[in-house]
């Protein structure tokens, strides 16, 4: 009787375990399929032909964007994956000295990124 009470007692415990490596197999996963959507494109706007803006993400966790709008500006930063499509990214510098705000930005699909209002595509 003891067996089967510490049988139960335990049961909950096995089958949590496995539920949470599942979570964190299906996260990395996730975030493998974010990363090679994201890293090694141009993603621009209007279009990579003649874009107006630029993003570049690359596989240490780093980007750097430019815009030739306003007199232009580049900046550089970190990015991360969030989970649910979004990307979390901190600005570390700018060519022109700004301190620009953490942000997080959404990858609707493979091929587009959402920033604000604006859709960028690779």
């Amino acid at each position: 009787m003891k067996k089967l009470l510490l049988i139960l007692l335990c049961l909950p415990m096995i089958f949590s375990c496995g539920e949470s490596n599942e979570k964190k197999n299906d996260k990395e996963k996730n975030s493998n399929s974010i990363k090679s959507c994201l890293v090694d494109y141009d993603w621009c706007m209007p279009n990579c032909n003649n874009p107006t803006m630029a993003w570049k993400f690359s596989t240490d966790g780093t980007f750097n964007y430019s815009t030739t709008m306003f007199g232009g500006m580049s900046a550089w930063g970190t990015w991360e994956d969030v989970g649910n499509q979004d990307i979390n990214i901190v600005y570390t510098r700018t060519s022109t000295g700004d301190l620009l705000p953490e942000k997080t930005i959404s990858m609707p699909d493979c091929k587009s990124l959402k920033i604000g209002q604006t859709i960028y595509r690779r």
